[in-house]
């Protein structure tokens, strides 16, 4: 696993957050997401149509938000086929569309996953918490402030 490519998806990983929710609206997730990257692709059911390129913004155990690169026609409550890879760890499962936002952002949440999915997922997960601490880490160690205190020594 490359770390540079890990540190500049985290840096990144803050644009990659679901937008805020709106003011009286609560949150539903059962689970947090995490801001990642990777590439993948959406495949509606029956699969009679090619799969619609996307990339994968941000990721939980629960399901995830993907930015497609062209218009798919998908209503809230279709149930689909996700074909993602983060980290060189691939998935393939079937979400439920949960949301469909402007830009071509479309949330998901898993379906039916398997023990040994659900085991790769949480273990791309704790990857992913690792490279943001070990992120956070070095960010704040190169802090001005650190770097003041340290020189008044």
């Amino acid at each position: 696993m490359g770390s540079i490519t890990m540190e500049k998806d985290l840096k990144t990983s803050e644009e990659s957050k679901t937008p805020e929710m709106p003011p009286g609206v609560e949150e539903l997730r059962q689970s947090p997401r995490l801001g990642c990257r990777g590439i993948g692709a959406i495949q509606t059911l029956p699969a009679s149509a090619l799969p619609c390129p996307a990339k994968i913004l941000n990721l939980s155990v629960g399901g995830c938000l993907m930015e497609l690169k062209g218009p798919l026609d998908l209503a809230v409550d279709e149930i689909v086929e996700l074909i993602f890879n983060v980290n060189q760890m691939p998935f393939r499962v079937r979400g439920k569309v949960r949301v469909v936002r402007p830009k071509l952002l479309v949330g998901f949440q898993f379906l039916e996953l398997s023990e040994r999915t659900r085991w790769h997922l949480h273990e791309l997960i704790g990857e992913l918490i690792e490279g943001l601490v070990k992120f956070h880490k070095k960010d704040l160690a190169n802090h001005p402030v650190k770097k003041i205190r340290t020189a008044l020594k």
